[in-house]
């Protein structure tokens, strides 16, 4: 809004030889300006309301914690458009069509010979000196 007072301003300010036309674009600036006056007051008033309805007995309520940036603010998860064009409808189904997009399946007919000898390399105990047994403690 404030971009386009200031369009307004310039565009009446640039206007000087037709006085109709000055008249005309002076009174859309100042009606620009009214709309711009009502925004920020509206502003002012909501930050008024939050600050009073936040309890008074905490000074370290939310209201500081908003001004000095100190809030965090959760991730919510919402809906994904699956590759058909539907959407997910809830977390659950957004959560397994995240697994199934981002996690890659895992099949062994797949693999190349670097593939088959990592897996043959975690199937094998690993043995080493020192090594002890875990115990309840």
């Amino acid at each position: 809004m404030r971009k386009r007072t200031n369009a307004l301003r310039r565009r009446y300010q640039r206007t000087l030889n037709n006085d109709e036309l000055r008249e005309n674009r002076k009174n859309q600036y100042i009606a620009g300006k009214k709309v711009q006056a009502a925004i920020r007051k509206e502003n002012i008033n909501s930050w008024k309301h939050y600050c009073n309805t936040t309890s008074p007995s905490n000074p370290w309520n939310e209201a500081y914690k908003l001004v000095s940036g100190k809030t965090r603010n959760t991730t919510m998860l919402t809906t994904l458009q699956k590759s058909d064009g539907s959407k997910t409808a809830n977390i659950r189904q957004t959560m397994k069509f995240m697994t199934r997009q981002l996690i890659p399946e895992d099949s062994a007919h797949d693999d190349t010979e670097h593939h088959i000898n990592i897996r043959r390399l975690t199937e094998q105990p690993i043995e080493t000196t020192g090594d002890r047994d875990f115990t309840q403690d």
